[in-house]
Parts: structure tokens; C-alpha cells; sequence
């Protein structure tokens, strides 16, 4: 059964914080958009009021560049209640003496980033596309793309009831790392399963954390943990796959012990405070970012490895970059804004993923070169001035961004003010 056709402006396909976002921006920015996504979100998220806990353990680490972006566009203000500030950021080295340790007064800034719970910013994005009108088309994903002429490019989408067909003058592939958006464009995929999972869950700690986050590499992999409201940390906890499968079956008292032993008594007793989730981890990179009518963002793009916490902050610099050279062109999916979104982004990118891939590489313990590489490149960082900079400067992400033109979009507005569904804006119906 065919549900409908329909035009728009723009199709997003996958309902994350990256296409949630852009569909939010390109929205206000006066432009008909449509997001689909495979799971159900709704206001049903965002009722359940700030501090809820879904079940989602992650916590996302927003560097000073992303809080940046989410304040110039007027969705940092509700985040903020349930924001943790990362005043100081501890690199050190299980069975090597000394750390690196970076702190938001020494930088001029009131705090090195922020950590937000993922639950938190699905809540926030939720709301906010109901108020701004996306047309959200839920439990749906895509099944092929056809031609639409030189304008367009249709979307065939399969949902609970039935197929729809849009023709979009922009598809955005945001459908993450197995993105069907980008096999369905024919675009190639560099693909690397890194030998290592992750474990990620709560814990809490007998000492305050007074915002700090601490990453410790050990022999098996990196181990962080992010501070969070409520003297609540995150915890990342990266090893082979086999030993996550272990631990994760592991009685709680067992593995808080393990992880104990890991990290060490800086913080006191640690003590479980939530489930735990395991990931796998890899490295996807697509060999372009864009085709005729259709660009990738985020993880559909680039899926990176969790060492640094990189991973979104990368992602929402490609929405600002894309969101600002939409909504400065006449045609939202003509070549050249493509071809100058790709341009604009690729060394971002390419640096990112080349660093957080070569920290994963070298980090196991069949390489011997590992304890020595680190070393040396942490007693770089603790006593060369300029090189310590560049890391604060890199790791805050504060990049260059198309701040003007975000920052000109409408006021964010209330649900009050929402405006027509996009079949009512048309006439069209289902």
C-alpha cells in the first residue's frame, strides 16, 4: 500500500541529535522538512521532565564548542539543568607514574565543555520538533532512492502504514553508521571493527568529582569517566570483546571491584548507580559525502572510535556547517552547496578520525610501542606550552562555525506557537 507523495524542501532520514537538530534548524530557517526515523519518539519523551532516565545510559561529553552552538541556536537554555561542567580533564596512564592534566581557568573559560545525558538532549530535541512543525514520519525508514529530475530526488519510505514517496530537493542522510541512505546512494564505506567493545554505565564515588573527567589508558584500552549531576559519573569502559561479555555478566559487585582496580581510589569508593550497555566499535568513514540531491551527516559520514570523546561533537559541527550553507542558498540541494559542505568539513574530519584512530590502534597490548608512544606524548603535552594549547584549543572544539546565520534564525518557538503540519501547510492528505 502506497500512503502517499508528497514534495519537500528537505528529507531527513534518522531521528538522532543530528538529524533532530538540523530538521529543527532548517525548520525555523522557513524550510518544509520531513524526518524519518526508525524508532518513536514524541512528546511522550519529553513529558517525562527534566532529570528523567530512559534507560539510555550514555552520557554525552559536549565540548565548549557545541554548548557554543546549542546556545547560538536556543537549545542549550533547557539542557542546562541537567548539564555537568567539565572543569578539568585527568590523562594519565595505568602503570605509568604522572598525568596530564588540563583545567578550564587556565584556558580562560568557565568550563571545558559539558556532559549532558543522552536522554536528556532526545527530550529537549523532541519538544522541539513538535514546536517547530517537522512532519516526523516514525517507525519508517528507507527503502530505495529513485530519480525525480534534476530538482528532486525521490525517497521511497516504509512505515507502519505503508510506503510513502517523497521527492526532496535534499535528502540528508543522519541514519548513522549502517546508514541505509548511503548504500542506497551508492556510496563506498571504509569499514574497520576495532578488537574492543564498550561497557557504558553509572557509577557514583564516596569523594565529590567537583567536575572532573578523567580518561586512563590501560593495557586493554582506554577507560573514562565522565562527571554527571548529582555526583554521578559515566562510565566507558573499553577492552576486547570477549572480556565486555564477561564483565557485563558479571555479578555488579564483581565488576565495580574490577573497575575499581582499574581506575584506582582518587575518588574514593566507586559504587554501581545504573544498568549497563555495551557497544561494539568500529571505524566507518564514506569515501565522499555527498551525491546528486543527497549529503551525509554524522555518523553516516563518519562513525569514530569513543577515545577522546569526539563522536558527536564532530557530527553537530556538520549541522552547523550544513544547516548555515542550506539556509544561505537559494536551492538546498544544489551541486555547489554539496560540493562546498564536503569542502568545508573534510579536514575537520580527516583529523579527528586520524587521531582518535591511531590512539585506538596503538593502544593494545600487542603493541609494544604503545607504553612508550603514550608517554612521550603525554610529557609533551604537560611541558610544552604550545603543543598543550593546540590540544585544549582541538579538544574544546572551537573551530570556526557559520555563527551569523544561526544565530539570525527565528526565536525558538513555544509549543503555543507551533505552526501547521506540513499536509496542512499543502493540502495534501494521507
Amino acid at each position: 500500500m502506497t500512503a502517499r507523495r508528497r514534495n519537500c524542501d528537505v528529507l531527513i532520514v534518522g531521528g538522532g541529535p543530528v538529524g533532530g537538530l538540523l530538521a529543527c534548524l532548517l525548520a525555523r530557517g522557513g524550510l518544509d522538512v520531513a524526518l524519518a526515523e526508525r524508532g518513536a519518539g514524541g512528546a511522550g519523551e519529553a513529558s517525562k521532565g527534566p532529570g528523567a532516565r530512559d534507560g539510555d545510559t550514555r552520557g554525552y561529553a559536549l565540548a565548549a564548542g557545541t554548548v557554543r552552538l546549542l546556545d547560538d541556536v536556543g537549545y542549550w537554555k533547557p539542557l542546562a539543568p541537567d548539564a555537568e561542567p567539565i572543569r578539568e580533564v585527568h590523562v594519565s596512564r595505568q602503570g605509568g607514574f604522572g598525568s596530564v592534566v588540563m583545567d578550564a581557568a587556565s584556558q580562560g573559560v568557565p568550563a571545558l565543555g559539558q556532559v549532558v545525558p543522552a536522554e536528556c538532549i532526545n527530550a529537549v530535541l523532541a519538544d522541539a520538533l513538535s514546536a517547530t512543525g517537522v512532519e516526523r514520519l516514525e517507525q519508517t525508514g528507507l527503502e530505495t532512492l529513485e530519480a525525480a529530475g534534476d530538482e528532486r530526488r525521490e525517497a521511497v519510505l516504509a512505515g507502519p502504514d505503508g510506503r510513502h514517496r517523497l521527492a526532496a530537493r535534499l535528502v540528508v542522510g543522519a541514519d548513522g553508521t549502517g546508514s541505509a541512505t548511503r548504500a542506497a546512494a551508492g556510496i563506498e564505506v571504509q569499514r574497520r571493527r576495532y578488537a574492543a567493545d564498550a561497557l557504558v554505565f553509572d557509577v557514583r564515588s564516596a569523594r565529590p568529582h567537583r567536575g572532573r573527567a578523567f580518561e586512563r589508558f590501560t593495557p586493554e584500552g582506554p577507560l573514562a569517566l565522565l562527571p554527571q549531576p548529582g555526583g554521578r559519573l559515566n562510565v566507558v569502559w573499553v577492552a576486547p570483546p570477549e572480556v565486555c561479555e564477561e564483565r557485563a555478566a558479571q555479578p555488579e559487585s564483581e565488576r565495580i571491584a574490577e573497575l575499581q582496580t582499574r581506575f584506582g581510589w582518587r575518588l574514593g569508593r566507586l559504587r554501581a548507580a545504573g544498568p549497563v550497555a555495551r557497544f561494539p566499535l568500529e571505524l566507518v568513514r564514506a569515501r565522499r559525502l555527498y551525491d546528486h540531491r543527497l549529503v551525509l551527516a554524522g555518523n553516516a559520514a563518519h562513525g569514530l572510535h569513543p577515545v577522546a570523546g569526539q563522536g558527536l561533537n564532530l557530527s553537530l559541527r556538520d549541522v552547523a556547517v550544513l544547516a548555515g550553507g542550506v539556509l544561505a542558498a537559494r536551492d538546498p540541494g544544489a551541486p555547489e552547496v554539496l560540493a562546498a559542505y564536503a569542502q568545508a568539513r573534510s579536514g575537520d574530519i580527516d583529523r579527528v578520525a586520524t587521531v582518535t584512530d591511531l590512539l585506538a590502534r596503538g593502544l593494545p597490548v600487542g603493541e609494544k610501542f604503545a607504553p612508550t608512544a603514550l608517554r612521550r606524548g603525554m610529557l609533551l603535552l604537560d611541558r610544552i606550552g604550545p603543543v598543550r594549547q593546540l590540544w585544549a584549543e582541538q579538544a574544546m572544539g572551537l573551530q570556526p562555525l557559520p555563527r551569523r546565520i544561526l544565530r539570525g534564525l527565528p526565536p525558538v518557538p513555544r509549543e503555543t506557537d507551533r505552526p501547521p503540519s506540513a499536509a496542512a501547510r499543502t493540502g495534501e492528505g494521507t
